[in-house]
């Protein structure tokens, strides 16, 4: 049974492994393996992650004692990052951290945007997301497409 918590510091190893795994495996089918780099190094800088989810409103998807996946939003309008351990695609894990990050969104905020992946975009297409653009972003060197996004409640 999966069930939705809180982040907490000593998350961030599990965090970094899911979302190294993650864009390493289930992105490749819409990013090259130097844009996957580029998007989660190796070695990421930790003292930035810490602060990032810890500034933002980030929970965190569990099962057994295992992260199998989390998101995060600015506690504005803006959805920061969703993702789910690439062994735990397409069980619901997705939809159920969206669930909660638009719920808390929605009382403090007409509406929400993200900047959505390739691969993302068709999930928040199915939860009402409308593209607002495509933008390139750039990251070490690798340029890499992505969607901003928006959602009115």
């Amino acid at each position: 049974m999966v069930f939705l918590r809180s982040y907490r510091d000593e998350d961030l190893d599990e965090i970094l492994l899911l979302f190294y795994e993650t864009v390493h495996s289930v992105n490749l089918r819409d990013y090259s393996p130097a844009q996957s780099d580029a998007w989660a190094p190796k070695n990421p800088c930790r003292a930035r992650w810490k602060h990032s989810l810890s500034a933002q409103d980030t929970l965190v998807a569990e099962e057994n004692g295992k992260i199998v996946g989390f998101a995060n939003w600015d506690r504005l309008d803006h959805f920061d990052c969703l993702y789910v351990h690439k062994d735990f695609q397409r069980q619901g894990i997705a939809s159920l951290l969206t669930d909660e990050i638009e719920r808390r969104a929605s009382q403090r905020s007409p509406t929400i945007h993200v900047e959505a992946s390739i691969t993302a975009r068709p999930f928040f297409e199915n939860r009402g997301y409308v593209v607002i653009r495509d933008q390139i972003v750039e990251r070490l060197g690798q340029k890499m497409k992505n969607f901003i996004m928006i959602k009115t409640f």
